[in-house]
């Protein structure tokens, strides 16, 4: 059997288990991993290589930088200004205000670091709220927002940088900053039009379960109550954690490092207990990063993931309408990007589209720059992008992010259909 093929079947069994979820989603996505490489679709070291990526030790070491925030009472103190103001007294209009603040934040910095800051002042909130404000009708909101968001600027995400180096090799000229934000800032605005109305519907009715403390509850109650946090740890930890922000927006090193030297500094002067930081990281999201990771390069190397978009564009003919081959490549690269790396399917995609726009003369980049934007629309599932998958700490069941995510991401694409041809011309 060909590589591609049995690839595809991994990955088919795997999408039905995560939809099941009969074991955790983490196994799942390990499982899968392990799957490729005991059947040599990706080398044996592939299968636990993952896991010291990049990405991976980035989240790892942001979630002790967020909790390292809430240990010391930073975003308690935040939570408490905040829900004085009538922002945070509903909490449709708190999701609002946190999904405007996660987009606007992530076009800068690294969405997944916004995600993890945001996470524990949300659940601060939560706390002092006494019901008012939810976990679950916010987190979620504002993975998706972070994860929307970082296709605003060059600076958003992995795709833009990829898409920058294979638009200088082919000739096509380079991106500018903020040229992505043409159509990247209407499809914030949209999301965020869909949160403050019928989606906050949707998350209200669906996400019946009871709420989930994304904090220690008994731990806030008794530093409230018995023990004082030494201011010093809550300075030190406040100028640690925007010297990360600054770092990531300075570009002075790669975001991992300055996450990574972040978290080290925090345990390191004591801010954080070096038990209290492994005890804060969320194990389940790290596996599902690592293990995802893995079995994405088993799509790009066995060539499946190739297989399936040129398949699936090649049915409509490359001698049909511009429109609908470009509709055809934004709808390939939004469903395979629920699922597997965004950076992956750009490193794929971006290069076969440049090939078509040219092969039926049409504007190779902004056939390139769709496929770059459908990248950041995996919101139907959680394990497409990092941001989404660190929201699994409000207890949500792959089901949720379906009902929630598969409206916006339906309405997301139509609309990027629309805009980019509009926007960046034939």
């Amino acid at each position: 059997m060909a590589q591609s093929t049995l690839t595809i079947i991994i990955i088919f069994l795997s999408v039905i288990s995560f939809a099941l979820e009969k074991i955790p989603l983490s196994m799942t996505a390990m499982l899968a991993a392990l799957a490729m490489g005991i059947t040599g679709v990706i080398p044996i070291k592939d299968i636990y290589s993952s896991f010291g990526a990049s990405a991976t030790i980035f989240v790892a070491a942001m979630m002790i930088v967020g909790n390292a925030l809430f240990e010391n009472g930073v975003t308690s103190a935040m939570g408490e200004k905040i829900f004085k103001t009538k922002v945070a007294q509903n909490e449709r209009v708190f999701i609002v205000i946190v999904t405007t603040f996660a987009f606007i934040l992530s076009a800068i910095c690294s969405n997944s670091a916004v995600v993890a800051m945001v996470i524990p002042l949300i659940g601060a909130i939560a706390i002092k709220s006494k019901g008012v404000i939810t976990n679950k009708n916010t987190i979620m909101a504002a993975g998706m927002a972070a994860a929307a968001g970082g296709v605003c600027t060059l600076a958003g995400s992995t795709p833009q940088m990829i898409g920058q180096g294979i638009f200088q090799n082919a000739g096509i000229p380079a991106m500018g900053f903020f040229d992505l934000g043409k159509a990247g800032l209407p499809l914030c605005l949209i999301m965020i039009i869909y949160f403050a109305t019928f989606g906050y519907s949707i998350m209200k009715k669906s996400l019946n379960f009871e709420d989930v403390s994304v904090i220690d509850v008994s731990s806030e109650e008794n530093k409230s109550n018995n023990t004082e946090i030494p201011k010093y740890k809550t300075y030190l930890t406040t100028i640690i954690t925007l010297g990360c922000v600054i770092g990531f927006v300075a570009g002075v090193w790669d975001i991992t490092t300055v996450a990574l030297l972040g978290a080290t500094a925090l345990i390191v002067t004591r801010c954080i207990g070096f038990k209290e930081a492994l005890a804060g990281v969320d194990w389940n999201t790290i596996i599902i990063l690592g293990a995802s990771q893995a079995f994405a390069k088993g799509m790009v190397t066995s060539g499946a993931g190739e297989m399936i978009a040129e398949g699936c564009i090649n049915f409509f003919g490359v001698d049909s309408n511009p429109i609908i081959i470009l509709s055809a490549l934004i709808v390939i690269t939004v469903i395979l990007t629920n699922f597997m790396s965004n950076a992956a399917i750009a490193s794929m995609l971006i290069p076969i589209a440049i090939n078509i726009a040219t092969g039926i003369n049409a504007n190779p980049a902004t056939f390139g720059i769709a496929v770059i934007i459908a990248c950041q629309l995996a919101l139907a599932t959680p394990v497409g992008t990092p941001c989404v998958t660190q929201t699994l700490v409000g207890g949500y069941k792959y089901k949720h992010y379906v009902i929630v995510g598969l409206p916006i991401t339906l309405i997301m694409t139509i609309a990027a259909i629309i805009i980019i041809p509009a926007v960046y011309g034939w």
